[in-house]
């Protein structure tokens, strides 16, 4: 074989390699992100049930560890629910976006609506596409509905490597004082949960 046959061979071979790299970084990254995506659908949950375990306790406060996140993003939206005499309530959702996802379906939850009765969680946990969100909404039990009034702040300084929360004690309207819907119930019970990246 001559050096000039061997060179064409090499090129060939490297411009083979070459071409393989890209497909086989992308595969890495998606079994990547496929576990970060596991482990921010977790931290959601266990962020959903250690606040839902704390709604009855006034003041409870705690600290709940952040995935690292490098192939996603934790983003927050509020928006005013309602007032219930005259005080706002607001509703916070934290999602988790990937491009790498493709996710479908509850994970927290039977129906992804904003009014349900019990036994459904107060806290839902929704997948769709290239996000998975948690949402509160309205549980009625009974003639009472539950509403969570989450807010969301970010400490100065804040790494992301954790969220705190301090739920405060509930406060107790009749139902024509709420100006949101809660269904055919006459007390609403309001909940303020504070949620703040540290």
């Amino acid at each position: 074989m001559t050096s000039l046959e061997t060179l064409i061979l090499t090129a060939f071979v490297l411009i083979a390699i070459f071409a393989a790299v890209p497909a086989i970084m992308w595969q890495i990254y998606q079994y990547q992100a496929l576990a970060e995506a596991r482990a921010a659908v977790a931290f959601l949950n266990v962020l959903a049930d250690s606040i839902e375990s704390d709604m009855g306790a006034a003041y409870a406060q705690k600290i709940v560890n952040m995935p690292q996140l490098r192939f996603g993003e934790l983003t927050y939206s509020t928006t005013t629910l309602g007032q219930c005499n005259g005080a706002p309530v607001y509703n916070t959702t934290l999602t988790y976006k990937s491009p790498y996802l493709s996710l479908f379906g509850l994970y927290r939850g039977t129906r992804w609506r904003s009014l349900v009765d019990a036994p459904e969680p107060p806290i839902a946990i929704n997948g769709w596409g290239t996000s998975v969100s948690l949402a509160p909404r309205i549980v009625r039990y009974g003639n009472i509905a539950v509403v969570l009034n989450i807010t969301y702040t970010a400490s100065q300084g804040a790494l992301g490597v954790g969220i705190y929360y301090a739920v405060y004690s509930p406060k107790t309207y009749s139902a024509d004082q709420c100006n949101f819907n809660t269904g055919d119930t006459s007390t609403v019970v309001v909940i303020p949960v504070v949620i703040e990246l540290r």
